[in-house]
């Protein structure tokens, strides 16, 4: 019976050792991940129409340098750029076939748009529902439409994105215009999350000289009213 048992083991050893071959074949015994560097900003900006000057980058692998291999890619025109919001992405990848990824992300206005930049929460902003709670503080972002509105990155101003700490799903994005009095309308606004949007936006208004943007945000049944202070950086 013992013996009978030592066969049947020493069988199935040969096959997890046949399998175990199959799968790792044409892999090195021991594989490095390229290791990238990004210089300069993470968050970066840009002028629409001028060349975008990359910051520059760098990649090792197992201690050697491994920059020529990186590759960039990006939806934005480096060479003329348009007024959006891009990301540039840095890939490596070594012989076995894995790679390694960072991610610059690049803010592109127009010389003569003072709205698109990035953006602080004021702490001064708070919501209102059944008593005032104030916060702020939190990173967002205002870039041009191709249909001169623009896009904010979050209507509730880092609430429950960053607050709450529920990610980038539950950021209610919003589609504004801006008047040349600095008026505000929201056109449009979505909050992946839940699949909802805004109820209204009222008192919107964008004040050039203090690179302000200040509105009240209805949100919810309930509702949750948003006094928003956006301090551009």
């Amino acid at each position: 019976m013992k013996k009978y048992i030592s066969t049947i083991a020493a069988g199935l050893a040969l096959v997890a050792l046949a399998s175990c071959s199959k799968d790792t074949e044409g892999l090195t015994g021991i594989t490095y991940y390229p290791v990238l560097e990004l210089d300069g900003p993470i968050y970066d900006s840009a002028i629409a129409g001028t060349p975008f000057v990359d910051p520059g980058y760098s990649a090792s692998l197992n201690g050697e340098d491994y920059t020529a291999n990186v590759v960039v890619s990006s939806k934005m025109d480096m060479n003329n750029p348009k007024p959006g919001y891009y990301t540039v992405t840095y890939s490596a990848t070594n012989s076995d076939g894995f790679s390694a990824t960072a991610v610059r992300y690049v803010l592109v206005s127009a010389p003569d748009d003072p709205v698109s930049g990035y953006y602080t929460t004021n702490t001064g902003s708070f919501r209102d529902y059944s008593g005032i709670i104030y916060y702020g503080g939190y990173s967002e972002v205002v870039y041009k439409n191709d249909n001169d509105t623009y896009h904010i990155s979050d209507l509730l101003a880092g609430w429950y994105e960053y607050r709450a700490g529920y990610g980038s799903a539950y950021a209610l994005g919003g589609d504004i215009s801006v008047d040349a009095d600095g008026n505000i309308t929201l056109l449009s606004s979505y909050l992946s999350g839940w699949g909802d949007s805004a109820n209204s936006l009222e008192d919107g208004k964008f004040d050039e000289a203090s690179g302000t943007i200040k509105y009240v945000v209805s949100y919810t049944d309930y509702p949750f009213l948003f006094n928003v202070t956006l301090d551009k950086n």
